[in-house]
């Protein structure tokens, strides 16, 4: 069996995340900006994201707020989040998480490498995907932090 060690912290860094989730929309959820203006989501990532318009999700010609690489990366980290509680009874004393980590930051390396060189040309969705995956391997990596596990016969 598993427990949280810190359930007010995780609460609060899960309601963080999913807040970013959802401020990562920008304008398909929260409105256009006034012309010529920066809308406050975009503002809000502004230093994080390098928002490039060819690389960012688009709805009825709004903008997410950020680029879907980060999008995917904002994705994962509170999914990932979210099934901590699951994921936490299997990663207690493993390697695999970090393995899973390395894993990712060696596919974004490898998807930026070959797109850098043009062996091929990754995609909006290619870098959604490998941000969630990224993104999730994190959330997954620390879940020692929160998860603690219980001895059944203690």
């Amino acid at each position: 069996m598993s427990r949280f060690s810190n359930p007010i912290l995780y609460f609060f860094v899960l309601c963080l995340l999913w807040f970013v989730l959802i401020a990562s929309l920008g304008e398909m959820v929260w409105g256009t900006a006034a012309p010529g203006e920066l809308h406050w989501s975009e503002k809000l990532f502004f230093d994080l994201c390098h928002q490039l318009p060819d690389r960012t999700y688009t709805a009825g010609g709004t903008m997410m707020a950020v680029n879907t690489r980060c999008f995917g990366i904002f994705f994962g980290l509170a999914a990932g989040w979210l099934v901590l509680p699951i994921t936490g009874r299997y990663t207690a004393g493993n390697r695999w998480p970090v393995i899973l980590l390395i894993t990712a930051i060696t596919l974004q390396i490898v998807d930026y490498l070959g797109n850098l060189t043009e062996l091929w040309q990754n995609t909006n969705h290619s870098r959604a995907f490998l941000g969630a995956l990224f993104g999730a391997a994190l959330s997954i990596t620390v879940s020692d932090m929160f998860i603690k596990s219980k001895n059944i016969n203690s």
